[in-house]
């Protein structure tokens, strides 16, 4: 395990990115975007929007490489805006590798993390219907997204029952999630809240590998973990030292290691 010691676990996670701490403007990605279609492979198979918009199209291999909805492919650096809260677009981006966060913003700043977006997440499930998604959603790491054209997006889901069951299906996962928040951040203590955080990434993370492991990477600073369960990092800071030192959890580099599950889960009040 790591040192025992808050000291040396705020040294680890403090905010050491280069450059300031506030997200940069939407720009251009530094790698231009490419129009392609879209292409499955076994590593997309396992990405939960493969079965709304790869998948879930055609039947033949052949077909699949050559799908009626087109994109284009943006590759930006850590700390970018790939969605901006009042931008009106006509595209709806999704993750392909990297790590980004959906937030909503007070006027002086704070803000409210609703979710951590991994490859497959569509970075607004509002972004399906509507031109302003009212969410920031930044980089973490650096990401690389596709954008679909919203207009050819509806018109492909809506004229299929089975797509749009799966596209409901989504809205409720969504829901569900924002009532998790709502009932973590009005109820839960700091520990409860923080162990169910890491609990849910882990099982997000494994249900986007095919390997099964209790190690998993952990690209989020203290500001993150903070703004995700409505506490300072000073407090996470100090949670996260207390399940280190009970042997419940590890944290070394970009990763996070879950050593006793079991009594993890009984800190999460997981059920």
């Amino acid at each position: 395990m790591l040192g025992s010691s808050t000291g040396a676990l705020a040294g680890h996670m403090a905010d050491t990115m280069i450059g300031s701490t506030t997200a940069q403007p939407t720009e251009e990605p530094k790698v231009a975007a490419t129009m392609c279609a879209v292409s499955c492979d076994t590593a997309c198979s396992l990405c939960p929007a493969y079965n709304l918009l790869c998948g879930g199209l055609s039947k033949s291999a052949s077909e699949q490489q050559s799908l009626p909805v087109a994109s284009t492919l943006h590759t930006i650096p850590a700390r970018r805006l790939i969605l901006h809260p009042k931008e009106w677009s006509e595209f709806v981006p999704i993750v392909c590798s990297g790590w980004a966060m959906s937030s909503i913003a007070l006027p002086d700043g704070r803000r409210q993390i609703i979710s951590f977006l991994l490859p497959g997440d569509v970075v607004s499930i509002g972004s399906l219907i509507a031109p302003l998604s009212g969410h920031t959603v930044e980089a973490i790491t650096e990401v690389t997204y596709r954008k679909f054209k919203r207009d050819e997006l509806k018109e492909l889901l809506f004229g299929r029952s089975d797509l749009l069951e799966r596209l409901f299906k989504l809205w409720n996962e969504a829901k569900s999630r924002a009532d998790q928040l709502a009932l973590d951040l009005g109820r839960r203590r700091a520990d409860e809240r923080i162990a169910r955080l890491i609990l849910r990434l882990s099982e997000k993370v494994a249900r986007r590998s095919t390997v099964r492991t209790q190690t998993f990477d952990f690209p989020l600073r203290q500001r993150h973990i903070a703004d995700a369960t409505g506490l300072t990092p000073v407090h996470v800071s100090k949670i996260l030292g207390e399940l280190q030192r009970a042997g419940m959890i590890e944290i070394g580099g970009r990763t996070l290691t879950i050593l006793n599950a079991a009594e993890l889960q009984r800190v999460a009040d997981w059920r």
